[in-house]
């Protein structure tokens, strides 16, 4: 009867490690599903996150330098950039070089090269153009991953510099009255 009992032990040993192996087995590949998943959110909103920068980075800028004729569009080194003045001599520029967004700043007669730039974020393509009669600088980006956003940033300053036709024929036709 002894030999009975032993080979009993034996199958329910044997059935508690299947069992366990099973769960083992399962919560590994539930544990792993979840972190593909993961993966893949985060790189996803990555992707997301740098084209959204960047425009966030060159809208900001060009506003922190909207100041009248402060801003315009110029190209050194071959290189198309857009080019705020800093005061002094200085200048900011923002543009595309080797695959990343790029920012620059230099004294305005110093002989400056797209490579001196600090990079910003990897882009794969920027382009910008003025749109509205210079007063609105639209920007176009693709991104690492190839997707493409654009912004209308609009110099207010230009918009400032120009009179009102409308404000000045009521100050005439004020004038005129007294």
């Amino acid at each position: 009867m002894k030999k009975g009992r032993i080979q009993k032990h034996n199958i329910d040993i044997m059935f508690l490690m299947v069992l366990f192996l099973i769960f083992t087995f399962s919560a590994v590949s539930v544990l792993l599903m979840a972190v593909n998943s993961y993966k893949s959110v985060v790189s996803a909103n990555e992707t997301n996150s740098n084209a959204r920068t960047a425009i966030a980075y060159i809208r900001e800028t060009v506003r922190q330098h909207d100041d009248d004729g402060e801003v315009t569009i110029d190209e050194f080194d071959g290189t198309k950039a857009i080019k705020m003045s800093e005061g002094e001599g200085y200048s900011l520029y923002i543009y595309q070089h080797d695959g990343y967004l790029m920012e620059l700043e230099a004294k305005d007669d110093a002989g400056i090269t797209a490579e001196f730039g600090n990079k910003i974020l990897q882009v794969d393509s920027l382009d910008f153009s003025w749109k509205n009669q210079s007063k609105t600088l639209l920007v176009q980006i693709e991104d690492a991953a190839g997707k493409k956003q654009e912004v209308s940033i609009g110099i207010k300053s230009n918009k400032n510099s120009v009179p009102d036709p409308v404000a000045v024929v009521t100050q005439e036709v004020e004038s005129d009255e007294e």
